[in-house]
């Protein structure tokens, strides 16, 4: 009977460890049609997972060696850069708190699925997860994380907690700054107290979504060094190798805000049609800029609600069990620059301390000089386009589909990153930046370029709607019936208003949508929408609670569509 027992025992526990939640160092998302394995102090791809291993895999081979990114910014004055960037020996970050450290055993990988049973082991550990930052649904308003079934129903209830779930499968972790500088490649760099909180999702049940992996970055200033870090800049980093390496080229899409790499044509590994990738940026951190998001009626140069006078909204979508959460006075920060760089290579390579990093950042070389279009030996500008007129910032900006614009000529195996910023770290604060990672592959490199362009549209769309799956319509099916046919921009509705009304319009095409609201002298004192959207119907809000009376103008703009209409706000 001992022994019956025992190996039920041994049975159990064996059923346990086939589905752990958490999963330790390392795990790989492979839930689709692309494989990235990850581990616990930010490595993306370049993290060996038995019995695929290493590398981001798509079809018959690879597309990306490593992922990550650079961070860097000012504190107290001093000039710091960090990242996680393992082509270029640049691994900053340990798993855990600040607080804690690296030996603290919750430091894992927290693996979350849609399908796990309520208030089963996953959502048990999850109390460890919490404990390190990450987010729940409070249900029961008492601000602690229980996942208890209270009506014993063993179904969830919304009264009830429950993890922070995005997508079909998740994988949560935390890190920090912690290397030592001795034992960093910028070892000029001392640990600065940054910590990051990182989730990596995707979808199966959604055919449009399979080729797609979400990552959500959480940013926060511990106050270790410094009560606010300025002038910050973020990089989305990527070294993609699309089979062969070395005949890779860059691109950069600044309506998609993010950069892409492509074959030069049939690749050795993929055959005639080689996969193309695309990091998008969905989402940049929020900041509060004085005269530019809001008034500073105090002139203390900080935004405070009932004291300043909002000038636009920025929003953070933490998907449908969180919703969206709105900052008065604030805009969520854009790509500011598109560079790639060489190993090796004299003007563009990796870079070998804090400076260079920064340079890179800041849309320039690694020795600090910005690009000349017209001049530029990687490059050309073609099509017709006046090079003195390309932004020298988002290097490759072209369309290598229509030939036209500035053109990556030389291919060879490239790291790319978008910069987003500038923004502040205040001590304590969280700040959310969304990527996107999107392969996409047609019947050759070129068409797989524009695929994955299409792709990375969708992924704007899930982003925009607060991860509303049942809102995503393929490319090929918005000539559907159900899609409108025109665009519409109609009267706001009541008119005049006092203090709110409501604005409606159709979208007819798949494409980005701008809805912007002026006053009489052309000042932007407003965005409701500025976001990739599907066709359909649309109808949003206008507060205008902290403006005064007078006559206001609306418009909705879109690639080949602009309309405005006047409004009248009495008081």
């Amino acid at each position: 009977m001992k022994s019956i027992i025992l190996l039920l025992v041994l049975f159990i526990i064996s059923c346990v460890d086939l589905f752990p939640q958490k999963v330790g160092d390392a795990y790989a998302l492979d839930i689709n049609n692309i494989y990235l394995p990850l581990n616990r102090k930010g490595v993306l791809a370049d993290a060996n997972v038995p019995p695929n291993g290493s590398g981001g895999q798509f079809g018959s081979g690879t597309f990306l060696f490593s992922g990550g990114f650079f961070l860097s910014g000012y504190s107290n004055g001093q000039l710091w850069a960090n990242a996680v960037a393992s082509a270029t020996l640049v691994e900053d970050y340990l798993q855990g708190t600040s607080p804690n450290g690296q030996h603290d055993p919750a430091a894992q990988l927290y693996k979350i699925r849609y399908d796990d049973q309520p208030f089963g082991q996953s959502w048990q550990e999850w109390t460890d997860a919490v404990d390190l930052g990450a987010d729940f649904y409070d249900g029961n308003g008492d601000h602690i994380y229980t996942p208890i079934d209270l009506n014993g129903n063993s179904q969830w209830d919304p009264n009830e907690d429950c993890p922070d779930i995005l997508g079909d499968e998740m994988l949560w972790c935390v890190f920090y700054d912690g290397v030592p500088s001795s034992q960093r490649r910028w070892n000029t760099v001392e640990p600065q107290g940054i910590e990051i909180r990182q989730t990596v999702f995707a979808y199966s049940t959604v055919s449009e979504l399979q080729n797609i992996i979400f990552i959500r970055y959480r940013i926060k200033n511990t106050g270790l060094v410094a009560n606010e870090m300025t002038d910050v800049y973020f990089g989305v980093w990527d070294d993609p190798d699309l089979g062969d390496s070395q005949d890779d080229l860059i691109g950069c899409d600044t309506l998609l805000k993010g950069g892409f790499t492509y074959n030069d044509g049939p690749d050795a590994l993929y055959g005639n049609n080689p996969p193309s990738f695309f990091a998008s940026t969905l989402v940049g951190p929020v900041t509060y800029i004085p005269g530019v998001t809001f008034i500073d009626n105090n002139s203390n140069g900080t935004y405070e609600e009932g004291v300043d006078t909002p000038l636009d909204t920025a929003y953070v979508h933490r998907g449908e069990v969180l919703g969206i959460k709105e900052y008065p006075g604030a805009k969520n920060q854009n790509i500011s620059s598109m560079v790639h760089y060489l190993n090796g290579d004299p003007n563009i390579g990796d870079p070998s301390s804090k400076e260079e990093a920064r340079n890179y950042m800041l849309g320039l070389n690694r020795t600090g000089y910005l690009l000349d279009p017209c001049t530029w030996y990687k490059g050309q500008v073609r099509g017709g386009v006046d090079c003195s007129l390309v932004n020298p910032l988002f290097w490759y900006s072209g369309d290598p589909v229509t030939n036209y614009g500035w053109i990556n000529i030389e291919p060879r195996d490239q790291r790319q990153m978008q910069n987003i910023g500038p923004f502040t770290l205040v001590a304590g604060e969280e700040y959310e930046i969304f990527v996107a990672y999107s392969v996409g592959q047609g019947t050759d490199a070129l068409s797989s370029s524009t695929e994955v362009k299409d792709i990375s549209m969708i992924a704007g769309v899930l982003y925009s709607s607060n991860f509303d799956t049942s809102t995503i319509v393929s490319v090929d099916e918005t000539s559907s019936g159900n899609i409108p046919d025109k665009y519409f921009l109609s009267q706001n509705y009541p008119n005049p208003f006092n203090p709110s009304t409501m604005i409606k319009f159709t979208i007819a095409d798949f494409g980005f949508v701008n809805l912007k609201i002026y006053d009489v002298l052309g000042n932007e004192v407003a965005t409701l929408a500025d976001e990739y959207k599907s066709p359909g119907s649309y109808e949003v809000e206008f507060d205008a609670s902290c403006l005064p009376s007078g006559i206001y103008f609306y418009q909705l703009k879109t690639e080949g569509f602009v309309e405005t209409k006047k409004m009248i706000l009495v008081k």
